[in-house]
């Protein structure tokens, strides 16, 4: 897929294509431009900079979902200083956004070596990560047109391309900042096959995240194993109380869709029940903890409709009064069953609002979720998920 001569250099510098590799015949990669610092006086102010604002901040970034402290970046020597975790990015551009950055460290995050693979790959075989990122710098470039000025940038409405890519770079860069991103997510999400089921635990695993949620994830812990018990996918440890929630996430593949082979049929892929998933992800229930199951529903987004009106939303809700989820007077084995769709690969180049979700919750479960603050931020970050904030400005949805 060719980059145009105006759109974004790829290499994450900020500059248009053709005033940066393009024009100085250079390689349109370079290395990581991630810089571990020495401690010295001078990291140490910039260190704390980042630091001081953050008490008031973190009021406004519970306002949109986010639990945690992502700092202001701060300028040094001409660049922007950014800090995700441990990491201090130290020669970015002065006037590159959050939105930019996280995109940029996305792609650092996946690599060169992928990277350059999918520019000598046929079009129809380029991962859909690819070709949200050629997507986005189009879309850009689109965008950036007098009407959308806003303050010293400018704003749109994403496209379903824009909004996938801007998503996913959100829940790496969580994942970075809060926990620990684990290679073999990287790994799978790299391959072609198998991307959609890895996309859907990066994005649990950063909501949790976003909530101040400690992760374990079960799949690294239990690398070089030669039989791998059945387990959940990752447990989510309370950093204030120390209480673990085992968290286990499904997600309904359908023809043609994420690089599935055939063609997607609407109408014939809703009809294959999600049952099935939710089936599934009860064998993988670890005793004595309380468990939430998510299942991502993979369908085109019902923008403007009433909830009660959308298809999968009544069929989630002819289940239970089926007593599908029911446990015959018994404690239930789940705390709630989150059914989501934030499906904005369907939006392609169309603008694309925020994803659906529905709550089955359990009136009885067998272990109860002790912490007081859960219900609300796990409530907060749902409703907010594919909105990225405006982390260096001020917070705006």
């Amino acid at each position: 897929m060719k980059i145009g001569r105006n759109q974004p250099c790829p290499c994450g510098s900020g500059r248009k294509y053709k005033k940066c590799h393009l024009a100085n015949g250079a390689p349109l990669l370079n290395s990581t431009t991630v810089t571990k610092l020495e401690p010295t006086p001078e990291t140490e102010r910039i260190r704390h900079e980042l630091e001081i604002h953050q008490i008031e901040r973190r009021k406004i970034l519970a306002q949109v979902g986010v639990f945690i402290d992502f700092v202001i970046p701060t300028h040094f020597k001409g660049n922007k200083v950014w800090a995700l975790g441990s990491r201090l990015y130290a020669r970015r551009p002065e006037k590159e956004t959050f939105h930019e950055f996280i995109v940029y460290v996305l792609k650092d995050e996946m690599g060169r070596d992928w990277w350059l693979d999918q520019m000598k790959s046929p079009e129809g075989k380029q991962h859909f990560i690819y070709k949200c990122f050629m997507k986005h710098y189009d879309w850009q470039d689109k965008n950036q047109i007098p009407k959308n000025k806003h303050r010293e940038g400018w704003r749109a409405v994403p496209d379903g391309y824009s909004r996938a890519l801007t998503s996913l770079a959100f829940d790496i860069c969580s994942l970075i900042h809060a926990v620990h991103l684990p290679e073999i997510f990287l790994n799978k999400l790299r391959r072609y096959d198998g991307y959609q089921s890895v996309r859907y635990e990066i994005a649990v695993a950063a909501m949790f995240a976003r909530m101040d949620y400690k992760i374990k994830f079960l799949d690294e812990e239990l690398i070089g194993l030669k039989t791998q018990p059945k387990h959940s996918e990752f447990i989510a440890i309370n950093s204030s109380t120390g209480e673990e929630i085992a968290v286990e996430v499904k997600s309904k593949e359908r023809s043609g869709v994420l690089h599935k082979e055939g063609e997607f049929n609407e109408e014939k892929e809703f009809r294959s029940s999600v049952s099935k998933l939710y089936r599934n992800a009860l064998k993988q229930r670890p005793p004595g903890k309380p468990f939430i199951i998510f299942i991502d529903m993979n369908l085109p987004l019902s923008a403007g409709k009433n909830p009660n009106e959308i298809s999968w939303v009544k069929a989630v809700t002819k289940m239970r009064d089926n007593a599908a989820f029911s446990t015959k007077g018994e404690a239930s084995p789940t705390n709630a069953i989150l059914f989501t769709n934030y499906s904005y690969h369907y939006g392609t180049d169309q603008e694309t609002g925020s994803g659906e979700w529905l709550i089955e919750k359990s009136g009885n479960p067998e272990f109860l979720i002790n912490s007081p603050e859960f219900g609300e931020k796990f409530i907060s970050v749902l409703q907010r998920y594919g909105n990225v904030p405006n982390i260096d400005m001020t917070i705006e949805t």
